[in-house]
Parts: structure tokens; sequence; C-alpha cells
């Protein structure tokens, strides 16, 4: 029926609202805009409002069958989204639903230039943007109600083009007086013109993020945090645009576009002229690896991962400020053996439990005959701190000589104390229990490696509840069949290499909840290469002596032989270590 009384074609103009073109198009046909529209309702169960003819230029796609709608108009279905802010969004996104970065950028009031009205009659696009307060064509402020009746004019009421819906005044016989130079938003109007070009390819979320902190870093090429937030004002936050710029954000959205132009107005300046800023790379590295998670490692002596890059894992903490008003920042932990680690205001890394600085002392004598408050005085330690030093390296057998008072692991207390903590038990609660012989036993538990992991683990599970657990289980299994190939290939897993293998940062492993996974296989391989290595050990020591004269046989040149040092060999393999001078030792009784 509509296709029989469609008997004037109007012409869209490049520019021209989605609505605009409909309402001329309906009009030159003698058809109310309504029943028109009606007509490519594309939901059965909804009567079309007039409040929906407002939103076709926002997101038609919820509102209109736009392949029937370009059918009847004989116009390509992209030119007729191209009359839509859909553009603008498919910009920042593959995925055309996230149009959250768009909300309350929609005018619901019309804002016109006469004299464009004079010339052809059509509302442009640009018109409908918040921000937008002028013509930079004919240098007028834009008027934002009827110049004869005063009203403003809602989108929803408008049934003409150029009319007043309420007075039916003509808008191009408005009279405008020139602008002033400061009146007109020009850096608003160029950075929305640059959007709407259709010629204009996907922007990155990471990477505006990323140009934004430069340009609030005022071009400096060295990150500036407290200059960055004081330039933030009250538009965002630097850690969510630090979130944005890493691609490590929570939740799956991109940077809200007012916070964009909000900043590009302070800053004065446009879209344009930021997307053409060249970051410099010192900055992206301070920006995008600020705390340097993958440059620093594990100090403490006795540990297997000590001095071994990216060692270390974030646990959650960001920023802390200490009673003498020191600021610590980036929380770490090493999950080998447990020591906690954080970056202070210089990025220098800091033990924050006191293990190593004891273990520099414990290692210099004997303190098996001594009771706790001479090692207290020694360490200069509370005798608190000292207990919990004694447990820390008794749970860690032969790191130092110290006097235990008899504590041994019992791996029935080990289980049940992981245990309670899967079953969300607190620290106190499970310090409360009648198991425990002695407080002293219990700290012994309570530093634990399997303990300490399973602390750091179980904070982990409790974030991925927060989250969408089936976009976390899809990024889990793409992880883990990386992780299962590395495995398979004999690569080295550590979380940096998995992140680069994904192109993905650690945040982001940690929020998908794939750290655990990772350090498990990662311990399955380190096991793999051990008992590998203890064979290939054992099969070149029986070598060396076979092909050894005796009268030359000696630890050093046994190890010289084997290529490693016995200190290392002993810090990987304590058991392999003493069966090699078991073997040198039986060898020489035997002469």
């Amino acid at each position: 029926m509509i296709r029989q009384l469609l008997t004037i074609r109007v012409r869209a103009y490049e520019d021209e609202l989605l609505s605009s073109f409909l309402i001329r198009l309906a009009n030159a046909n003698g058809i109310d805009i309504l029943k028109f529209c009606s007509s490519f309702n594309k939901s059965t169960s909804h009567n079309l409002q007039r409040s929906d003819i407002n939103l076709l230029d926002f997101y038609p796609l919820n509102i209109l069958d736009i392949d029937k709608l370009a059918e009847m108009v004989n116009i390509e279905r992209t030119l007729l989204l191209n009359s839509t802010f859909i553009k603008v969004i498919t910009k920042f996104s593959d995925n055309n639903s996230r149009v959250r970065n768009m909300t309350e950028l929609i005018r619901k009031k019309l804002c016109y230039c006469p004299e464009c009205l004079h010339e052809d009659n059509y509302y442009r696009t640009i018109w409908k943007l918040e921000g937008v307060n002028g013509c930079l064509k004919h240098n007028k402020i834009l008027f934002d109600k009827c110049m004869n009746c005063s009203n403003v004019i809602l989108y929803k009421d408008i049934n003409s083009i150029g009319e007043c819906p309420y007075c039916d005044f003509l808008l191009k016989k408005s009279i405008v007086k020139n602008a002033k130079d400061e009146e007109i938003d020009e850096n608003i109007i160029l950075s929305w013109t640059f959007l709407l070009d259709n010629s204009l390819s996907q922007i990155e979320n990471n990477e505006l993020a990323l140009k934004l902190l430069y340009l609030l870093n005022e071009f400096k090429d060295v990150l500036d945090r407290d200059l960055i937030i004081k330039n933030i004002n009250t538009h965002t936050s630097l850690p969510t645009l630090l979130q944005h710029a890493r691609g490590t954000i929570t939740k799956d959205k991109n940077l809200h576009m007012k916070i964009v132009l909000n900043i590009l107005k302070e800053r004065n300046t446009n879209l344009k002229q930021l997307l053409t800023l060249e970051v410099p790379q010192t900055l992206k590295n301070d920006l995008i690896i600020t705390k340097k998670i993958d440059s620093v490692f594990c100090i403490a002596p006795w540990c297997s991962s000590f001095e071994i890059w990216g060692s270390l894992i974030k646990t959650g903490t960001s920023k802390k400020k200490k009673k003498n008003d020191t600021e610590l920042k980036y929380y770490l932990l090493c999950k080998e053996c447990g020591c906690e680690y954080a970056l202070n205001y210089n990025d220098q890394l800091v033990e924050r439990s006191y293990f190593i600085s004891a273990y520099n002392k414990l290692i210099q004598q004997n303190f098996n005959n001594l009771n706790l408050k001479k090692v207290s005085s020694i360490l200069n330690m509370s005798l608190d701190k000292t207990r919990r030093i004694i447990a820390y390296f008794t749970s860690r057998d032969g790191k130092v000589s110290l006097n235990s008072n008899g504590i041994a692991i019992d791996s029935n207390k080990l289980f049940n104390f992981i245990y309670r903590i899967k079953e969300g038990q607190k620290i106190k609660q499970i310090r409360q229990c009648n198991i425990w012989i002695s407080y002293s036993e219990f700290l012994v538990y309570r530093y634990h490696i399997d303990v300490i992991n399973e602390l750091i683990g179980n904070k982990s599970e409790k974030e991925i509840d927060t989250n969408d657990l089936t976009n976390k289980r899809s990024n889990f299994l793409w992880v883990k069949k990386t992780v299962d190939n590395m495995f398979k290939n004999d690569e080295d897993i550590t979380i940096k290499n998995v992140c680069n293998k994904l192109k993905v940062s650690p945040e982001t492993i940690r929020n998908w909840g794939c750290n655990n996974y990772i350090a498990q296989v990662k311990q399955n391989q380190r096991s793999f290469r051990r008992d590998r290595m203890r064979e290939d050990i054992k099969y070149k020591l029986e070598l060396y002596l076979k092909i050894t004269p005796p009268e030359q046989i000696s630890a050093k040149g046994l190890y010289e032989y084997l290529n490693i040092g016995r200190t290392v060999l002993w810090r990987i393999d304590k058991e392999l270590t003493r069966f090699i001078a078991y073997r040198l030792g039986t060898l020489k009784e035997g002469e």
C-alpha cells in the first residue's frame, strides 16, 4: 500500500539525519510520518510511538526493517545507516550493539542554523549532538528554540522539516547575529565532524586512551602522574584511563565519548589532532608497563625464582600509604617462596615482608641453641615478627639453622588448613581451631608455601565470581590451549611468555582467573624438566666416572663436566647433589 503511494522521491543529503529524510519523504507523499514508519516496524508486538521517530537517528536497527526500507526508497542500506550515529558507534567497536559510549550525547531538542535551512531545508546530523553550539560555515550560534513562540522544539513533536510544530513559524526566517570567536566550541564541532566522516576507519580504544594520557601529560616523555590527575579534572580517573590504555578494563566497554570530548575541550584540541599524535616509546613503557612487573624479580637468595625476570605476580592491591606517609604501590608476591614486595614512589622494588632481611643475619651464625628472646634481640625485631620468621623458615626445611622446637609438617594438618581456606574460612578462624599444639605450630602452617598460594588463589576465584562467567570460561579455555601447547613444545611457561603469545597484559590474565592454571602447568613443567635433568645428570655422572682416570676425578672437575655449579644444583635438587657427593665418596673409598 505504502509502495503505491510513494509517487514522489526526495533527495537524501549526505549530512542529513535519517529522521529528517523520512519526514520529508512522508510529507512529500502526503503520508503521516508515524504511519509511514509503522510500515517498516521491526517489532510485531510494539506499535511505534512518536518518541520512536526520534530514536531512529540513534540506533534504527532496533526499530525499523532497514532492508525493507532501503528497497522501498531505492537507497542503499549503508547510505541509510550512514544518516544515523551507527557510523560513529562502529568506529569504536565491531559490536554495533555497544552504544553506551554515545549515551547522553544525543539531543532531544532541535538546535538549528537558520541560514543553513535557508540554503537547504533539512536537519543536519551534527545539530543533534550535545556540545555542538554553532555553525562554522555561517559563523552563527545555533538556535535552540522557536524565535516566534519561544518554545523549545522537541524532536518527537516534529511533523514537518523547517517549521515550528507549535506555531508553524518558518525557522529559516529566524534572525541570527554573528557569533564572537570565543562563543562557538570549534574543537567540539571539528571532533564530531571528523567522527561523522564516512572515510574514517575504526578507532582502537586502547590507542585513544594512550593518546589522551599523552595529551594530559602535556606531551612529556616521562610519566607525571600528578600532572595527569590535575589535568583530568573530574571527567574520569587515572586508573580508568590506564586500564583502557592497557586493555585491562574489567568490563567490556569503550571510553565514553563524553569523557573524551570534555578532555579535548579543556586541552583546546580536537579528535583529529589527538589521533595524529605519536606517543613516545618511553612514555608508552611508563603507561602500559608502568609497574614494570616483567622487569622485577624475586630477591630472596634461597628462592628457586631468585633473580628470574617476571617471577613476581600482582596481589591485587594497587596503592597504600603507610603510617610514616611513605607510599607503596603495586603489591607483588613470589609464588615460589611467598615473599611479598611492592614498588615505592620511584618504582624501586622493596620487600614488604621481613624474611629476606632476617635471612641475611640468620645465615651468619647457628641459632639452634638460642631462645626466642635472644633471636629477637639479634635480629632487632619484635617477638611476634621473630616467631613468624622462625615459622617461615621451619616450613622451608634446610634454608637456615633455627630452633623449631621439634615442629614438623604434618600432611593431614596441611590439608586441613588448605581445605578450610577453600571453604571460605578466615585466617583468624583457622587460628582458633583446636588442632594446633601452639601458636608457633599454627604459624609454621600459616607460612607454608602451599597455604600462601591457596590464599592468593582463593582471592582470585572471588574476583572471577563478580564477572561474566561465560566470557571468563571462553578466555580461560583460550589461555589453557596456549599454555598446554607451550608445555607440549617445551617452551618456558611464565605469565610474561603467555601474555606475549596472546597479546594481552598480565592484569588481563589475572582478571580471567588463569594465574592458578598457568602456575600449575609451570610447576608440572618444572617437575618434568627436573626429572629429565636428573636422569641426564646421572647419565653424565656415570659417564664421567667411567672415562676419567681415578686420580683425576674431583668434584670440581665433575661439575665443570656437567656444566652446572654445585650451588645452583643444590638449590634445584638437594637429593641429587647429595647423590653426586655419595658417588664420589664411594669411589674414593673403593680406591
